[in-house]
């Protein structure tokens, strides 16, 4: 069985970006393995709800916070404790439901993110075998 390990934070510092639009939008602080992402506070309230996925952005600094375009999706889990991360350059995620709601009040500083480790596959399995030297290769005579 694998196990969860930690990513990196989630934290609610109170600071906006910019979006596409120039407009300023209340985001809240993903870090996931050193880079820094951001999720509108409206979105995550309604993915909250379960209602729809809030987007997960990058967040680049200038002279201000901006968001960088779409990296990835925030949905809640189907068990309805975590919100569950998945990145498009890849990657899944989990932030327990009960330090993320600490976290947005500010009750907590921040919520730790688990990184979910990928599902083992049969093919995943004979790769192994092969690389393991557990099949053997013929060599011509010579």
């Amino acid at each position: 069985m694998t196990m969860i390990s930690k990513a990196g934070y989630f934290q609610q510092n109170g600071y906006a970006a910019l979006d596409d639009e120039g407009m300023p939008k209340q985001i809240a602080e993903l870090n996931i393995h050193g880079t820094k992402y951001g999720i509108r506070i409206d979105e995550l309230k309604e993915a909250l709800y379960g209602r729809n996925p809030a987007r997960v952005e990058r967040v680049f600094q200038n002279w201000q916070q901006y968001l960088g375009g779409i990296a990835g999706l925030a949905r809640i889990s189907r068990s309805g404790k975590a919100l569950n991360i998945e990145l498009v350059e890849g990657g899944r995620y989990t932030i327990a439901l009960d330090s993320l709601v600490s976290a947005l009040s500010r009750r907590g500083v921040f919520a730790s993110v688990g990184e979910i480790p990928e599902p083992v596959t049969p093919w995943d399995l004979s790769g192994r075998r092969i690389a393991q030297g557990q099949q053997t290769i013929p060599v011509p005579a010579t």
